[in-house]
């Protein structure tokens, strides 16, 4: 079973777990900002409770927590998603894709799910190619990519 924590209801110690998970070299490598430290850590949870444009969650399956999951510049037509799974658990990719598409499309209700991702980060990419993710434009950086709920509706099950 799944269950979905918001950032705004984390305890102590799950602040601090995700702050050390955060900058682990495989997490912090694929983030815009490669490093963080506590102070802005703390700050950051606490700014979501004011931030009705983000929504943070840490997620367990069969109580174990196995990623965090990130909804941002959430608008009544789209929202960019985040995710990753906690370092060294492997084959949780998608169950977090499954909870973000879930999420955005029957809570938030939006039509467009977008995110952005690094270029050499081929796992990911490969994750929503695999989603029906399509790949909509592109800088130096990145690959901007897309999912239409209305493409998860003409989707065998």
């Amino acid at each position: 079973m799944i269950k979905l924590k918001n950032f705004a209801e984390l305890n102590s110690q799950e602040i601090k777990l995700i702050f050390k998970w955060r900058n682990h070299p495989d997490i912090s490598q694929f983030m815009k900002t490669k490093h963080i430290d506590f102070e802005e850590h703390l700050r950051f949870i606490r700014n979501l409770h004011q931030d009705s444009n983000k929504k943070y969650f840490l997620v367990f399956q069969d109580e174990q927590i196995i990623g965090v999951i990130d909804f941002v510049n959430i608008t009544t037509k789209s929202c960019e998603f985040g995710l990753y799974a906690i370092p060294d658990l492997k084959g949780v990719g998608q169950v977090l894709m499954n909870e973000i598409k879930k999420y955005a499309f029957e809570i938030l209700k939006v039509d467009t799910l977008k995110a952005y991702v690094f270029k050499d980060n081929h796992k990911a990419l490969k994750l929503y190619q695999q989603n029906h993710f399509t790949i909509y434009d592109e800088d130096k950086d990145f690959y901007h990519i897309c999912l239409k709920q209305s493409d998860c509706k003409a989707l065998p099950s």
